[in-house]
Protein backbone atom coordinates (compact mmCIF):
# COMPACT_ATOMS: atom_id res chain seq x y z
CA UNK A 1 0.00 0.00 0.00
CA UNK A 2 1.20 3.88 -0.33
CA UNK A 3 3.31 5.25 2.25
CA UNK A 4 1.47 7.20 4.91
CA UNK A 5 2.23 11.15 5.17
CA UNK A 6 4.16 12.48 8.12
CA UNK A 7 1.52 14.66 9.45
CA UNK A 8 -1.41 11.78 8.99
CA UNK A 9 1.19 9.57 10.75
CA UNK A 10 1.07 12.26 13.59
CA UNK A 11 -3.14 12.80 13.64
CA UNK A 12 -3.19 8.91 13.63
CA UNK A 13 -1.00 8.61 16.78
CA UNK A 14 -2.46 11.34 18.63
CA UNK A 15 -5.99 9.81 18.14
CA UNK A 16 -4.61 6.34 19.10
CA UNK A 17 -3.42 7.32 22.44
CA UNK A 18 -6.46 9.51 23.16
CA UNK A 19 -8.50 6.03 22.64
CA UNK A 20 -7.00 4.18 24.73
CA UNK A 21 -7.22 6.77 27.63
CA UNK A 22 -10.48 6.33 27.14
CA UNK A 23 -10.66 2.55 27.19
CA UNK A 24 -8.09 2.04 29.97
CA UNK A 25 -5.36 0.29 27.64
CA UNK A 26 -2.81 1.14 30.30
CA UNK A 27 -4.26 -1.88 32.99
CA UNK A 28 -2.67 -4.21 30.54
CA UNK A 29 0.81 -4.08 31.62
CA UNK A 30 4.18 -5.74 32.46
CA UNK A 31 5.59 -4.94 35.83
CA UNK A 32 6.78 -6.85 39.06
CA UNK A 33 4.08 -4.97 41.25
CA UNK A 34 1.20 -7.63 41.09
CA UNK A 35 -1.63 -4.84 42.37
CA UNK A 36 -1.24 -1.24 42.68
CA UNK A 37 -2.99 -0.73 45.64
CA UNK A 38 -1.82 3.29 46.10
CA UNK A 39 -2.75 4.37 42.35
CA UNK A 40 -6.15 2.31 42.61
CA UNK A 41 -7.20 3.10 46.15
CA UNK A 42 -5.95 6.87 46.33
CA UNK A 43 -5.02 8.18 42.88
CA UNK A 44 -8.14 6.48 41.74
CA UNK A 45 -10.81 6.75 44.19
CA UNK A 46 -9.94 9.81 46.69
CA UNK A 47 -8.94 13.06 44.46
CA UNK A 48 -9.61 16.43 45.14
CA UNK A 49 -8.87 19.06 42.51
CA UNK A 50 -7.77 22.21 43.74
CA UNK A 51 -8.42 25.33 41.45
CA UNK A 52 -6.75 29.01 41.84
CA UNK A 53 -3.50 29.07 43.61
CA UNK A 54 -0.14 26.69 43.53
CA UNK A 55 -0.19 25.97 47.14
CA UNK A 56 -3.09 24.43 48.53
CA UNK A 57 -4.21 25.65 52.08
CA UNK A 58 -6.36 24.24 55.05
CA UNK A 59 -6.86 25.80 58.16
CA UNK A 60 -7.03 23.67 61.76
CA UNK A 61 -8.56 24.86 65.35
CA UNK A 62 -5.67 23.34 67.82
CA UNK A 63 -7.46 24.42 71.10
CA UNK A 64 -10.29 26.71 72.11
CA UNK A 65 -10.41 29.73 73.76
CA UNK A 66 -10.36 28.11 77.82
CA UNK A 67 -13.34 30.79 79.06
CA UNK A 68 -15.81 28.90 79.98
CA UNK A 69 -15.89 28.47 84.24
CA UNK A 70 -18.74 27.77 87.15
CA UNK A 71 -19.09 31.47 88.29
CA UNK A 72 -21.46 33.53 91.62
CA UNK A 73 -23.71 36.48 90.41
CA UNK A 74 -21.95 39.59 89.90
CA UNK A 75 -18.28 37.74 89.57
CA UNK A 76 -15.93 39.37 87.23
CA UNK A 77 -15.32 37.94 83.60
CA UNK A 78 -12.55 36.45 82.58
CA UNK A 79 -12.00 37.55 79.06
CA UNK A 80 -9.97 35.51 76.42
CA UNK A 81 -6.88 36.38 75.63
CA UNK A 82 -6.86 38.19 72.15
CA UNK A 83 -3.70 38.20 71.23
CA UNK A 84 -3.58 33.96 71.17
CA UNK A 85 -4.67 32.14 68.25
CA UNK A 86 -4.54 28.93 67.64
CA UNK A 87 -6.00 28.47 64.08
CA UNK A 88 -2.87 27.70 62.09
CA UNK A 89 -3.11 27.00 58.47
CA UNK A 90 -1.23 24.14 56.87
CA UNK A 91 0.24 24.27 53.57
CA UNK A 92 1.28 21.88 50.60
CA UNK A 93 2.33 22.23 47.18
CA UNK A 94 1.83 20.32 44.08
CA UNK A 95 4.65 17.97 42.82
CA UNK A 96 4.99 17.21 39.18
CA UNK A 97 5.22 14.31 37.10
CA UNK A 98 6.96 14.06 33.89
CA UNK A 99 7.09 11.08 31.30
CA UNK A 100 7.22 10.75 27.52
CA UNK A 101 7.69 7.85 24.65
CA UNK A 102 9.28 8.67 21.05
CA UNK A 103 9.10 7.53 17.65
CA UNK A 104 10.69 8.21 13.93
CA UNK A 105 7.96 8.64 11.60
CA UNK A 106 10.27 6.85 9.50
CA UNK A 107 9.69 3.41 11.42
CA UNK A 108 8.70 0.78 8.72
CA UNK A 109 5.99 0.33 10.97
CA UNK A 110 4.28 3.11 9.90
CA UNK A 111 3.87 1.72 6.31
CA UNK A 112 1.95 -0.87 7.40
CA UNK A 113 -1.01 0.57 7.55
CA UNK A 114 -3.54 1.98 10.64
CA UNK A 115 -3.35 -1.65 12.39
CA UNK A 116 0.21 -2.47 12.72
CA UNK A 117 0.30 1.45 14.08
CA UNK A 118 -2.38 1.34 16.44
CA UNK A 119 -0.47 -1.78 17.97
CA UNK A 120 2.32 0.10 17.77
CA UNK A 121 1.30 3.60 19.60
CA UNK A 122 -0.64 1.14 22.48
CA UNK A 123 3.11 -0.82 23.01
CA UNK A 124 4.82 2.42 23.45
CA UNK A 125 2.22 4.07 25.98
CA UNK A 126 1.70 1.12 27.79
CA UNK A 127 5.04 1.43 28.47
CA UNK A 128 5.32 4.91 29.62
CA UNK A 129 2.50 4.15 31.90
CA UNK A 130 3.59 1.46 33.18
CA UNK A 131 6.46 3.60 34.19
CA UNK A 132 4.34 6.39 35.40
CA UNK A 133 2.21 3.82 37.46
CA UNK A 134 5.19 2.07 39.28
CA UNK A 135 6.73 5.49 40.13
CA UNK A 136 3.11 6.78 41.42
CA UNK A 137 3.14 3.77 43.41
CA UNK A 138 6.23 3.86 45.08
CA UNK A 139 5.13 7.75 46.13
CA UNK A 140 1.92 7.52 47.36
CA UNK A 141 3.42 5.07 50.24
CA UNK A 142 6.57 6.11 50.33
CA UNK A 143 7.84 9.72 51.49
CA UNK A 144 10.54 12.65 50.98
CA UNK A 145 13.61 12.25 52.81
CA UNK A 146 14.03 15.79 54.18
CA UNK A 147 12.60 19.53 53.65
CA UNK A 148 15.32 19.98 50.81
CA UNK A 149 13.37 17.34 48.62
CA UNK A 150 10.90 19.70 46.71
CA UNK A 151 10.31 17.33 43.58
CA UNK A 152 9.38 14.19 45.79
CA UNK A 153 5.16 13.82 46.83
CA UNK A 154 4.52 13.57 50.42
CA UNK A 155 3.05 9.95 50.67
CA UNK A 156 1.34 7.96 53.18
CA UNK A 157 4.40 6.97 54.71
CA UNK A 158 5.03 10.81 54.99
CA UNK A 159 2.02 11.86 56.92
CA UNK A 160 1.48 9.06 58.86
CA UNK A 161 4.84 8.42 61.03
CA UNK A 162 5.70 5.34 63.21
CA UNK A 163 6.15 6.80 67.05
CA UNK A 164 7.92 4.90 69.59
CA UNK A 165 4.83 4.23 72.05
CA UNK A 166 1.68 3.65 71.56
CA UNK A 167 -0.69 6.51 71.71
CA UNK A 168 -0.68 9.77 69.62
CA UNK A 169 2.45 9.78 69.17
CA UNK A 170 3.42 9.65 65.51
CA UNK A 171 5.53 12.78 65.29
CA UNK A 172 7.25 15.52 62.71
CA UNK A 173 8.81 12.86 59.91
CA UNK A 174 12.90 12.98 60.40
CA UNK A 175 14.13 15.83 57.83
CA UNK A 176 10.70 18.41 58.75
CA UNK A 177 11.73 19.93 61.66
CA UNK A 178 8.29 22.10 60.53
CA UNK A 179 6.75 19.32 60.55
CA UNK A 180 4.02 17.83 57.75
CA UNK A 181 2.04 20.62 55.54
CA UNK A 182 4.13 23.74 57.97
CA UNK A 183 2.64 22.49 61.30
CA UNK A 184 4.99 21.24 64.00
CA UNK A 185 4.15 18.41 66.34
CA UNK A 186 6.29 20.00 68.71
CA UNK A 187 4.72 22.73 68.49
CA UNK A 188 1.47 21.69 68.31
CA UNK A 189 0.90 17.95 69.75
CA UNK A 190 -2.60 17.19 69.21
CA UNK A 191 -1.10 17.57 65.16
CA UNK A 192 -0.12 13.68 65.49
CA UNK A 193 -1.08 10.31 64.26
CA UNK A 194 -1.68 7.11 66.26
CA UNK A 195 0.71 4.45 66.63
CA UNK A 196 1.94 1.45 67.86
CA UNK A 197 4.90 -0.93 67.45
CA UNK A 198 3.85 -4.98 68.12
CA UNK A 199 5.67 -7.80 69.21
CA UNK A 200 3.08 -10.47 66.76
CA UNK A 201 0.52 -10.42 64.92
CA UNK A 202 -2.28 -12.05 67.51
CA UNK A 203 -5.35 -11.09 69.08
CA UNK A 204 -3.85 -10.04 72.57
CA UNK A 205 -1.05 -7.88 70.64
CA UNK A 206 -1.52 -6.49 67.05
CA UNK A 207 -5.13 -6.72 67.05
CA UNK A 208 -6.07 -5.34 70.76
CA UNK A 209 -3.87 -2.54 69.46
CA UNK A 210 -5.87 -2.22 66.52
CA UNK A 211 -8.91 -1.96 68.50
CA UNK A 212 -8.02 0.54 70.97
CA UNK A 213 -6.91 2.99 67.61
CA UNK A 214 -10.30 2.18 66.03
CA UNK A 215 -11.59 3.67 69.33
CA UNK A 216 -9.56 6.92 69.86
CA UNK A 217 -9.24 7.81 66.41
CA UNK A 218 -13.28 8.49 65.74
CA UNK A 219 -13.29 11.80 67.11
CA UNK A 220 -16.63 14.01 66.71
CA UNK A 221 -16.75 17.30 67.10
CA UNK A 222 -18.87 19.03 69.65
CA UNK A 223 -19.66 22.06 67.29
CA UNK A 224 -21.10 21.55 64.02
CA UNK A 225 -19.42 23.04 61.50
CA UNK A 226 -17.73 23.31 58.17
CA UNK A 227 -14.55 21.05 57.95
CA UNK A 228 -12.01 20.49 55.63
CA UNK A 229 -12.53 16.72 54.70
CA UNK A 230 -11.71 15.91 51.28
CA UNK A 231 -13.38 12.98 49.98
CA UNK A 232 -15.95 10.52 50.77
CA UNK A 233 -16.10 8.70 54.50
CA UNK A 234 -14.61 5.02 53.48
CA UNK A 235 -11.57 3.32 55.95
CA UNK A 236 -8.72 0.99 54.48
CA UNK A 237 -6.50 -1.13 56.50
CA UNK A 238 -3.19 -2.13 54.50
CA UNK A 239 -0.32 -4.07 54.78
CA UNK A 240 2.43 -6.47 53.50
CA UNK A 241 2.12 -10.18 52.21
CA UNK A 242 3.83 -11.06 55.67
CA UNK A 243 1.06 -9.84 57.56
CA UNK A 244 -1.65 -10.83 55.76
CA UNK A 245 -0.81 -14.58 55.91
CA UNK A 246 -0.62 -14.77 59.32
CA UNK A 247 -4.04 -12.84 59.78
CA UNK A 248 -5.55 -15.52 57.59
CA UNK A 249 -4.24 -17.99 59.60
CA UNK A 250 -4.89 -16.62 62.62
CA UNK A 251 -8.60 -16.29 60.93
CA UNK A 252 -8.80 -19.91 60.07
CA UNK A 253 -7.34 -21.04 63.79
CA UNK A 254 -10.38 -19.15 65.43
CA UNK A 255 -13.01 -20.05 62.90
CA UNK A 256 -14.02 -24.18 62.41
CA UNK A 257 -16.50 -23.91 60.19
CA UNK A 258 -13.86 -22.99 56.83
CA UNK A 259 -15.58 -26.20 55.05
CA UNK A 260 -13.11 -27.37 52.41
CA UNK A 261 -11.54 -24.00 51.63
CA UNK A 262 -8.71 -23.18 54.52
CA UNK A 263 -7.88 -19.84 52.87
CA UNK A 264 -11.70 -19.13 51.90
CA UNK A 265 -11.95 -15.65 53.85
CA UNK A 266 -10.87 -12.78 53.63
CA UNK A 267 -9.42 -11.09 56.62
CA UNK A 268 -11.28 -8.50 58.42
CA UNK A 269 -11.46 -5.73 61.11
CA UNK A 270 -14.20 -3.80 62.29
CA UNK A 271 -15.96 -4.93 58.89
CA UNK A 272 -12.97 -3.34 56.95
CA UNK A 273 -11.09 -5.76 54.43
CA UNK A 274 -7.18 -6.04 55.18
CA UNK A 275 -5.60 -5.27 51.96
CA UNK A 276 -2.55 -6.54 50.87
CA UNK A 277 -0.24 -4.02 48.95
CA UNK A 278 2.83 -5.65 47.59
CA UNK A 279 5.05 -2.62 47.46
CA UNK A 280 5.17 -3.10 51.34
CA UNK A 281 6.77 -5.88 50.68
CA UNK A 282 10.05 -4.51 51.07
CA UNK A 283 9.48 -2.90 54.46
CA UNK A 284 10.53 -5.15 57.58
CA UNK A 285 8.80 -3.63 60.35
CA UNK A 286 5.52 -4.81 58.82
CA UNK A 287 3.73 -1.93 58.68
CA UNK A 288 -0.11 -2.23 59.34
CA UNK A 289 -1.91 1.38 58.15
CA UNK A 290 -5.33 2.50 59.09
CA UNK A 291 -6.80 4.81 56.69
CA UNK A 292 -9.40 7.38 57.11
CA UNK A 293 -9.99 8.26 53.42
CA UNK A 294 -12.26 11.05 54.39
CA UNK A 295 -9.35 13.46 55.48
CA UNK A 296 -6.86 12.22 52.54
CA UNK A 297 -6.58 12.23 49.46
CA UNK A 298 -5.18 12.81 46.26
CA UNK A 299 -4.79 16.65 45.70
CA UNK A 300 -5.00 17.32 42.18
CA UNK A 301 -3.86 20.45 40.15
CA UNK A 302 -7.00 21.36 38.40
CA UNK A 303 -6.21 20.74 34.46
CA UNK A 304 -2.84 18.67 35.37
CA UNK A 305 -4.36 15.13 35.74
CA UNK A 306 -2.37 12.84 33.13
CA UNK A 307 -2.12 16.01 30.63
CA UNK A 308 -1.22 14.36 27.33
CA UNK A 309 0.45 16.50 24.66
CA UNK A 310 0.02 15.70 20.88
CA UNK A 311 3.15 14.74 18.71
CA UNK A 312 5.92 17.36 19.27
CA UNK A 313 8.74 17.95 16.44
CA UNK A 314 12.74 16.78 18.27
CA UNK A 315 14.58 19.43 18.02
CA UNK A 316 17.46 18.96 15.72
CA UNK A 317 15.89 15.15 15.04
CA UNK A 318 12.98 16.50 12.30
CA UNK A 319 11.31 12.99 11.69
CA UNK A 320 11.37 12.31 15.49
CA UNK A 321 8.15 13.05 17.59
CA UNK A 322 7.92 12.80 21.65
CA UNK A 323 4.25 12.81 23.50
CA UNK A 324 4.81 14.66 26.97
CA UNK A 325 3.07 13.16 29.81
CA UNK A 326 2.44 15.69 32.66
CA UNK A 327 1.06 16.04 36.22
CA UNK A 328 0.56 18.04 38.87
CA UNK A 329 -0.18 16.63 42.17
CA UNK A 330 0.39 15.44 45.54
CA UNK A 331 -0.91 13.39 48.97
CA UNK A 332 -2.87 15.61 51.16
CA UNK A 333 -4.17 14.99 54.93
CA UNK A 334 -5.84 17.37 56.67
CA UNK A 335 -6.67 15.59 60.10
CA UNK A 336 -3.97 13.51 61.42
CA UNK A 337 -5.80 12.04 63.97
CA UNK A 338 -7.50 9.82 62.27
CA UNK A 339 -4.75 8.06 60.75
CA UNK A 340 -3.06 5.01 62.71
CA UNK A 341 0.25 2.52 61.85
CA UNK A 342 1.45 -0.37 63.30
CA UNK A 343 5.02 -1.96 63.35
CA UNK A 344 6.58 -4.72 64.53
CA UNK A 345 9.28 -3.54 67.15
CA UNK A 346 13.04 -3.94 66.40
CA UNK A 347 14.39 -7.04 68.50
Amino acid sequence: MAGIDPKSIDDLVNFTFQRLVKKGAFVDMQTDISDFVGVRELYAKHQKVFDGGIDWEFDVQMDHNKTASFRQLYEQDTLSDETSDHLVKGRVSPRFLGANYVYDILEPVFQRGELAIVDFVKSKYVGMMTDVWETMEQAIWGSPESSTDTKTPYGIGFWVQKGATEGFTGGNPSGFTTGRAGISSEQHPRWKNYSAPYQAVTLDDLAEKMTRAHRKTRFRSPVTHAVPDLSNMANGIYTNDSVVSQLEFLLAQNNMNIGNDFAGKQSLFKSTPITYVPYLDDDSSDPVYMIDWKWMAMGLLAGWKEHLSAPTPVPNKHTVRAVYLDSGFNVICTDLRRQSVFYKAAG
